[in-house]
């Protein structure tokens, strides 16, 4: 006889009240329901943080707190919001819920986890309608656009040696600098 494994799903309220009390004992994002790990190595960690000084520009913010998107609580490496916006409501205490509009870009850098941010992410913030998703990886820097119901209707190529424009400022930057080790 074949018995059946249930998947626990979470909903987000549970996973903020669980988190909120200190159930997780390492960083983890849910996504479509399930928890995951969050691992920053070295290499993550410094293009992280060329990319936060890179994408400063008047009129955002950038911050690195978890995005909600639908039912999901992803923790991007950052994103960046208009800086007059306003959280148009709350999950929990601690987490702000924001506009898809006032969401201007979200990026997640990807040392090892290319494919889940390009397939399983990508679909994610397209759905939340975000109009425009980076995937940084150590080769290039994958532009996403057009957000749709099932992900985005455009993505763009970005290799060492070209640039790309920022989606909220009259600026490019060169993929290289932010790549590089």
């Amino acid at each position: 006889m074949t018995e059946a494994i249930l998947t626990y799903r979470w909903t987000p309220e549970g996973f903020v009240r669980a988190w909120e009390a200190g159930a997780f004992e390492r960083r983890v994002e849910m996504v479509d329901g399930e928890v995951i790990p969050v691992v920053i190595g070295d290499w993550h960690g410094a293009t992280t943080a060329r990319l936060i000084r890179a994408l400063s520009a008047e009129g955002v913010e950038i911050t690195t707190q978890t995005l909600p998107a639908g039912d999901s609580l992803p923790d991007p490496d950052c994103w960046v919001r208009r800086a007059a916006a306003q959280p148009v409501g709350m999950l929990g205490d601690r987490l702000s819920r924001w506009a898809s509009d006032d969401v201007v870009l979200v990026v997640e850098v990807a040392d090892h986890t290319a494919t889940f941010d390009l397939t399983v992410k990508a679909r994610l913030y397209g759905e939340a309608g975000f109009p425009s998703y980076w995937v940084v990886t150590h080769e290039a820097l994958y532009e996403h656009l057009g957000p749709t119901p099932s992900g985005y209707s455009q993505r763009n190529e970005h290799r060492v040696g070209a640039s790309v424009a920022l989606p909220y400022a009259a600026a490019e930057l060169s993929v290289a600098g932010l790549v590089s080790t």
